[in-house]
Order: C-alpha cells, then structure tokens, then sequence
C-alpha cells in the first residue's frame, strides 16, 4: 500500500466515525469536541483544515437537518 493510499484510508476512517458520532452530538460544539481526538487521522490530507474550519458544521447540519425540517 502506498502512502497516498493509506492517507486516503485514514480520511475515509475518520469519515466513517464522523457519521457515526455526529448521532449521539447535540451541539457542533459537543461534536467538534467528540472529534478532536481523531482529526490526527487527517494528517497528510488537505481535509484537517477543511474539517476545521467548514467540515464540521457541514458534517453536523446536514446530519441533522433531516430530523428539523
């Protein structure tokens, strides 16, 4: 496996648990928070700073936008 390949991993990896996490979250602050201990999985990505900045709140609002409209 390649370097690449296993950065590519790692993102889907952290991905996978955002998904999951986001359910039990009631606030994008208890999700970032939630998250924190993962985002070393975006190393090597351009994603730790997406994630931080946008992904977040992205991840969050579209998740539970479909329980509140």
């Amino acid at each position: 496996m390649g370097m690449s390949s296993y950065i590519l991993d790692r993102v889907d990896q952290f991905y996978d648990i955002a998904c999951e996490k986001v359910k039990e979250c009631e606030s994008i602050e208890e999700f970032m928070f939630a998250m924190k201990g993962k985002e070393h999985m975006l190393l090597g990505s351009s994603e730790l700073e997406y994630i931080q900045t946008d992904g977040y709140a992205e991840i969050f609002n579209d998740f539970w936008s479909k329980y509140n409209g």
